[in-house]
């Protein structure tokens, strides 16, 4: 059967809704639903013109030739019932990104815990402005392009790697379909504990998609990851590129300036110099690992690291909502302890004698599970207030209590936004808001008060 129509289950999440672009321009028609749909990608979405219906009652459901089932959906869903009870065709979307996208394309994958999504934007940036027309499907909202995803001209396809699970009828994990000619493994960590028991299997993941790349492909990571270590140990039949420290590798970056807004660049070395808008060190890293792949398709250093300086990043990646010398205003995705801790650390090196608000929403299921109380607390050591809001009272608590002079409990965000306004903002005060999710729609109510 021909497929003309396809119905996207959990369209507003990064990965589908960027999917959702690409089978658009492959001239299907598009629509989809979600339970919760908020920025960047809602809006992304409403600015394409693909219809986005609120919800997954199989009364809303319409008629389509394919449906494509996001991992957020489970067993028991209104809609999933029906589609199988009916015996309707249905896939994931990475088997079919994999099947209609990714066939006869040299595929750069950028994987890893943190930094994926501006790696990725990073990579597509300097493919642009280089001339090669890539295809890419950046999780997220990038600055520098109207939307996240093109099937592109080229011959390169760039895409974010998630290592969660690809569907409820397929629990390996989405980065298993995309055969990559270049793999970045940016770093490795346990996270989403509502999926894997611990990092053993999320290792293993990582494993069994290296032992399907071929002699002639290559693998990208900082050599300072033991746990990436630990997984190249378990076999690699690929070539490796790596990179670290002064000294010790070949590869590596050196700060100019604290913030890293201003670095060095060493590969085999040849040696490049970049001023650019990006802070911390976690995104020099982000741009070594991409530097690094790209070398592999013979683009020189001194060409790919000078695009990095008009590279703008992606929405609420350290975005800047309020920008005046009283006062800075920031949103980030962070939500897991290393990353709040780069991104406070970044701060701190641009911001050395300001106060530092940290406006923390624990949303995501590992941070909600408690696996990860410990570590907030030294992962906000950089941070002069923070303000906790989640779920669970008790957590909450008990984060307060560690440190009662300092941490602190937000129970409505309206209230707290005014609060904020009238009785804690002090000048030059630089306030950072950390959520993968909504936050309650923080950002707008204190762009507005503030």
């Amino acid at each position: 059967m021909s497929v003309k129509k396809i119905h996207i289950l959990g369209i507003c999440g990064t990965f589908m809704g960027s999917l959702a672009l690409l089978a658009r321009e492959l001239g299907f028609e598009v629509s989809g639903c979600d339970e919760n749909i908020y920025p960047p990608m809602s809006d992304l979405l409403q600015e394409q013109n693909i219809r986005v219906n609120q919800g997954f009652k199989k009364t809303d459901l319409p008629q389509a030739d394919l449906y494509l089932i996001g991992n957020v959906i489970s067993r028991g869903n209104e809609s999933i019932e029906y589609i199988l009870d009916s015996k309707l065709p249905h896939t994931s979307g990475p088997a079919w990104l994999s099947e209609n996208v990714l066939q006869n394309r040299r595929v750069i994958a950028v994987s890893g815990t943190h930094g994926k999504t501006s790696t990725t934007a990073m990579l597509t940036w300097i493919l642009v402005n280089l001339g090669f027309d890539p295809g890419f499907l950046i999780a997220g909202r990038p600055k520098d392009f109207s939307v996240s995803a093109k099937l592109g001209k080229g011959e390169i396809f760039v895409i974010e790697a998630d290592e969660y699970d690809t569907a409820f009828f397929d629990k390996r994990a989405k980065l298993i379909h995309y055969n990559p000619e270049v793999l970045i493994i940016n770093n490795l960590e346990f996270d989403h504990a509502d999926i894997y028991r611990n990092l053993s299997e999320i290792q293993k993941q990582f494993h069994n998609l290296i032992r399907t790349m071929s002699s002639e492909d290559l693998i990208v990571f900082p050599s300072d990851d033991k746990n990436i270590e630990a997984v190249l140990e378990l076999g690699v039949w690929s070539g490796k590129s790596e990179f670290g420290s002064k000294g010790k590798d070949l590869n590596y970056f050196e700060a100019i300036k604290k913030d890293h807004s201003s670095l060095k660049f060493f590969i085999n070395k040849e040696k490049v110099e970049i001023n650019w808008n990006m802070l911390g060190e976690h995104n020099a890293r982000n741009a070594m690992a991409a530097l690094l792949a790209l070398h592999h398709f013979d683009i020189t250093l001194s060409d790919s690291a000078k695009c990095l300086e008009t590279f703008s990043g992606v929405q609420r990646r350290l975005e800047t909502i309020i920008d005046r010398e009283e006062l800075k205003l920031f949103d980030d995705f962070a939500h897991h302890p290393t990353a709040i801790e780069e991104t406070l650390r970044a701060l701190r090196a641009r911001y050395k004698d300001n106060r530092i608000i940290a406006l923390i929403e624990i949303r995501s299921n590992t941070m909600k599970s408690g696996l990860h109380d410990k570590a907030l607390l030294s992962a906000t050591s950089e941070a002069n207030l923070v303000f906790w809001k989640g779920p669970d009272e008790n957590q909450l608590g008990n984060l307060v209590n560690q440190s009662p002079k300092n941490q602190n409990i937000i129970d409505s965000v309206e209230l707290f936004a005014e609060e904020l306004r009238r009785s804690i903002i002090n000048e030059r005060d630089v306030i950072v808001m950390m959520s993968n999710g909504s936050f309650d729609g923080l950002a707008d109510l204190l762009k507005s008060k503030l």
